[in-house]
């Protein structure tokens, strides 16, 4: 299964996403997008395979539908594919009669769930440092997504766009995780959340309903971003099991484990990452910098290391993403043209032959 085939018409330019600069000595390479790179916690696909039976799906008929080897889940505390994951979820929501299933699973996944960032949220002084502390560490969780935390009017907001193109999954990966973002702060403050904001960025599903049942309020459809907020006096609610030893362990454990993850998600695979998440507005080498929290002479210098320019990157992600809009979709030329960010169609031509020796027209008419 190919997870850039999903990109499809609905696709959107998200932004404000706050990235980290992870720098590695490696042999010059240039590797293709990797979705095969084990960063998933098992403790997910448990929770969805869990979910699934419940709902009447045997968990061996996954497995063998989705083509994912059951020994996967063998370890609790492992770690599977965005590859796996993803294709145990495509198969969920084929086989399962519950479009809602993303709000269902972020239900599930509460505090425990999420390993040492959840133990550590739990341990955390008061809830504005649990929220540091998680948006700090969330990649050891593997999401798809860029967080960050927005304080506006006395309200604190949590933002959430995707680095990656999920496509025909972004709804339920969007539903599960805001759904568990509630759910844990609900938990933590130890009553349900007053004044809360909901806004997810794909449109109002046909059972939008089910939405204000698990929020508690309208929700927002066909916003720029994911997001939940809630007045800033929260930040402040203290934790029943607040204790500094233990947030200072499990500090040092995600600090490991990041570094055992950074290994797999080095600077090349966060730049494309950086690209994906803006089509239309992909930014020039310093501002991906500055996006990266680096210098446009470093990142310049660890590309060349590894084989590759920026350019060259960009290049590779547009022709990717143009390969899938001509595929998946019968978005015309010119808006094409505009999602990879040339202003003149004629241009996005001239560099698609380059990419492909055809025309982007011939291209779409031979596939």
């Amino acid at each position: 299964m190919d997870l850039l085939r999903f990109v499809g018409q609905g696709y959107r330019s998200l932004k404000n996403g706050s990235y980290m600069a992870i720098t590695h000595n490696k042999k010059p390479m240039k590797p293709s997008l990797n979705f095969t790179a084990e960063l998933i916690p098992v403790a997910y696909a448990a929770a969805l395979l869990d979910l699934v039976e419940e709902l009447g799906v045997p968990r061996a008929e996954l497995f063998a539908e989705a083509r994912v080897r059951p020994e996967v889940l063998g370890n609790p505390q492992g770690r599977l594919s965005f590859l796996d994951f993803n294709q145990l979820t495509s198969c969920a929501l084929l086989r399962c009669d519950e479009p809602a299933l993303g709000l269902l699973l972020g239900q599930r996944l509460n505090v425990s769930t999420h390993g040492i960032l959840g133990y550590a949220v739990l341990s955390s002084a008061n809830l504005g440092k649990a929220i540091q502390f998680a948006l700090k560490y969330y990649r050891v969780l593997g999401l798809t997504y860029e967080l960050e935390m927005v304080e506006l009017h006395e309200r604190v907001e949590l933002r959430a766009s995707e680095t990656l193109p999920l496509g025909a999954l972004s709804r339920f990966a969007a539903e599960g995780l805001l759904t568990s973002l509630y759910t844990i702060a609900r938990f933590l403050v130890g009553e349900r959340l007053q004044e809360v904001d909901v806004g997810f960025a794909h449109a109002a599903p046909n059972y939008a309903e089910r939405y204000a049942g698990i929020f508690g309020v309208p929700v927002a459809f066909d916003q720029p971003y994911h997001r939940l907020s809630m007045p800033t006096s929260y930040l402040a609610r203290p934790m029943a099991l607040a204790n500094p030893a233990t947030v200072q362990m499990c500090e040092q454990q995600c600090e490991a484990l990041l570094a055992s993850l950074d290994v797999q998600d080095g600077l090349l695979t966060r730049v494309r990452r950086l690209l994906l998440a803006r089509p239309g507005d992909f930014p020039d080498l310093d501002s991906a910098a500055q996006a990266l929290h680096t210098s446009g002479r470093s990142l310049r210098r660890h590309l060349s290391c590894m084989g590759t320019s920026y350019q060259q990157v960009l290049d590779e992600v547009r022709k990717k993403l143009a390969l899938q809009y001509l595929t998946t979709t019968h978005l015309p030329l010119y808006e094409i043209a505009y999602l990879l960010g040339f202003s003149d169609p004629s241009n996005f031509r001239r560099a698609f032959k380059k990419w492909t020796g055809k025309l982007p027209s011939d291209y779409r008419t031979e596939d």
